[in-house]
């Protein structure tokens, strides 16, 4: 099945103006023809003719669909209003509207935002392009429709990068469009996958890279924040005390009986985002005894 072509006209307007004067063709083949329009097929307008001049108030859009003499449909052109307004998705703390991370330095990051309430809204466009020169950066929005990802074929981890990244994406909803702009480093939104942790014995346990991160790690070297709890209670990694914080580059921790350790980690040269917390809690003599006394399933 083909899609429907049709043109689309995007308006800028002010908070400020009444009214915009939007011209409409039907079609080049049909000049001199008798035509007539519709405004979101409910409703006749005055005008006629090949060439038209409609009004488009404030944030009112539409859908001006033409037709011949004998009431047969032609075309349509859709216009959207892009207003100067926030309120298609939601500026989330220190994240802003749009947050873009990526796990690695492949070239490829992904962006998310939220939704305002009450909006049925999609992406209509994403243009991404470096600051000057060619750019070759593919995106595509996601299943869910609330993230996209890009990949920026010309991106070398080896090289310094010395452009930004210039994303911009067009939202609409109803006949409304929203521009969104964030400009950033690959290097500036790096957030490295959550760390594995292992015991190696009864003494210390060995965290290692995420398998999703670059290698070598001499070239792409991490730093650990450590945290680790000697009381038995429930640990809050998120809420530290300063006491227990330890920064090491250091891949083997040393543990007692029912430590709970946490382990996040961050590019070692970028003051980038940390990773989210992994943990692992050392079982105690209790936890060996309560899982003897745990009933055995018999095979029958």
């Amino acid at each position: 099945m083909s899609k429907e072509k049709y043109l689309m006209l995007v308006v800028n307007v002010d908070a400020s103006d009444d009214v915009n004067m939007v011209p409409l063709i039907c079609g080049e083949a049909y000049e001199g023809e008798n035509i007539t329009w519709t405004r979101n097929n409910d409703e006749n307008l005055e005008a006629q003719g090949n060439r038209i001049v409609v009004t488009v108030e404030a944030w009112k859009g539409g859908n001006f669909s033409c037709f011949n003499s004998e009431g047969s449909y032609l075309d349509h052109t859709l216009v959207l209003a892009q207003w100067p307004f926030r309120k298609i998705i939601k500026n989330t703390p220190e994240k802003g509207y749009i947050d873009c991370s990526t796990n690695n330095y492949g070239g490829s990051f992904k962006c998310k935002w939220e939704w305002g309430e009450n909006r049925n809204g999609h992406v209509v466009h994403i243009k991404a392009t470096r600051s000057h020169g060619g750019s070759n950066i593919s995106c595509s929005v996601d299943d869910r429709g609330q993230s996209i990802t890009c990949l920026d074929h010309d991106y070398c981890p080896y090289a310094e990068e010395v452009e930004r990244i210039n994303l911009t994406i067009y939202f609409r909803s109803s006949f409304v469009v929203e521009a969104y702009n964030t400009k950033f480093y690959i290097m500036d939104i790096v957030r490295p996958d959550v760390v594995p942790i292992s015991r190696i014995n009864k003494t210390s346990v060995e965290v290692t890279y995420p398998r999703s991160w670059n290698a070598p790690s001499s070239y792409f070297p991490l730093m650990f924040q450590v945290v680790r709890c000697r009381k038995r209670e429930k640990c809050d990694c998120s809420k530290p005390n300063l006491q227990e914080i330890l920064i090491t580059q250091s891949h083997q921790l040393p543990v007692t009986k029912g430590m709970c350790v946490c382990v996040r980690a961050r590019d070692e040269f970028c003051n980038s985002s940390w990773s989210d917390w992994s943990q692992y809690k050392c079982k105690t003599r209790e936890n060996r005894k309560q899982r003897n006394r745990e009933p055995k399933l018999k095979m029958q």
